[in-house]
């Protein structure tokens, strides 16, 4: 069994056998076909993406948090997203309040405000979070460590350095598998099915043996979504 963290799994349109998924949602649309993917191996999120912000409701979302599994994909984007910074901070907090209130993890889209993000979601005590696709400060992971949240390593890990120097100076114990599938990155549709290749990476950055890589990546799952 493969652990995916974050996936888009409502645009993939098929099943993957040996993975347990944590399908994540863009906006209503997507998060009303998420919740319809509910099953023994896939969680359910709802949210709207900061590159969304600009154009979707957010109460209309926020209807149905009580329906998910935890809230994803939300967050801040300073470099892509049209809607400003204080809109998307607006939509960043109301689900960060959400999550605190309902004990839900919240999966975090942080591009180029990856502090921001985490300071919001101390400033309403959330308790369970992921940093999806981590490629911020090396310093702020002792506070993610800290704080009890988690990191996503994509497969793109297997050429992307600034991603391999996060795997390096990251502790295993904080460190999920994701795919970001449904989502196309440098000509590659990303699928579940290349989390192996996640796995392998890890296991050759951190001299770790891929068969013990996948059990903390378990465990860490288990522990961010289950417990």
């Amino acid at each position: 069994m493969y652990y995916d963290a974050h996936c888009h799994y409502s645009y993939l349109k098929k099943k993957y056998n040996n993975f347990f998924i944590a399908a994540v949602s863009m906006d209503y649309s997507s998060s009303i076909d998420t919740l319809l993917l509910k099953a023994e191996n896939v969680l359910v999120g709802v949210g709207i993406h900061p590159w969304k912000v600009h154009e979707e409701n957010l109460d209309k979302v926020v209807d149905l948090v009580k329906k998910a599994d935890f809230i994803g994909e939300v967050g801040l984007d300073y470099r892509y997203a049209k809607a400003s910074k204080e809109l998307q901070v607006k939509y960043f907090e109301t689900f960060a309040e959400l999550a605190s209130l309902q004990n839900k993890l919240i999966n975090v889209h942080a591009l180029d405000a990856w502090e921001d993000a985490f300071n919001i979601l101390q400033k309403y005590n959330v308790k369970k979070a992921i940093f999806h696709w981590y490629t911020g400060p090396e310093q702020l992971l002792k506070d993610i460590e800290g704080a009890g949240y988690f990191i996503t390593v994509n497969p793109s890990v297997t050429f992307q350095k600034k991603h391999q120097n996060i795997v390096v100076k990251a502790p295993l114990d904080i460190i999920l598998t994701e795919s970001d599938g449904g989502y196309e990155y440098k000509g590659r549709m990303l699928e579940p099915i290349y989390i192996p290749e996640a796995i392998s990476e890890i296991s050759r950055l951190k001299n770790v043996k891929e068969d013990e890589v996948n059990k903390i990546v378990e465990r860490n799952f288990m522990k961010a979504f289950i417990s």
